[in-house]
């Protein structure tokens, strides 16, 4: 996990800012980094690896075309100042839509990783990917409240 958040340190505050989803070189690093701390958190046969791999690489990059169409915060972290209920209503169901695509997916991998894992070591992949998700965004925080 150190490395991941290294990884992040290291990254010019010009692109966090930017997003990094506009970095595909950085994009495939963080998702290296993550693959391989998950590996090193999951219980896995040494066979299955590549499969995984090939798994996990997929996943990511329906999440990532899921999430290249996000340019909003969270409907409960926005300002509502300038917004009509129309405007409103439209981010709602925009961002209830996405939510729903993603369940869509993690269920379609959910099987994907159960031909190479146990569902309990699936639940921890996704715990773990919350853990590294929740530090990425904390050290972001930080460095744009310098």
């Amino acid at each position: 996990m150190a490395s991941l958040i290294l990884l992040i340190m290291g990254l010019p505050i010009v692109s966090l800012a930017q997003g990094i989803k506009k970095y595909p070189r950085m994009q495939m690093l963080l998702m290296e980094a993550q693959l391989a701390e998950i590996k090193r958190n999951i219980i896995i046969d040494d066979r299955d690896i590549p499969e995984f791999e090939r798994i996990y690489r997929d996943y990511i990059a329906e999440i990532t075309d899921l999430n290249m169409g996000n340019k909003r915060p969270p409907l409960v972290d926005m300002s509502l100042e300038g917004l009509s209920d129309r405007e409103i209503e439209e981010v709602f169901i925009r961002q209830n839509e996405r939510a729903k695509r993603q369940l869509i997916i993690r269920e379609k991998y959910f099987y994907e990783f159960k031909k190479v894992i146990p569902p309990r070591e699936i639940v921890k992949l996704y715990r773990i990917e919350r853990e590294i998700a929740k530090k990425a965004q904390n050290e972001i925080r930080k460095r744009f409240d310098r």
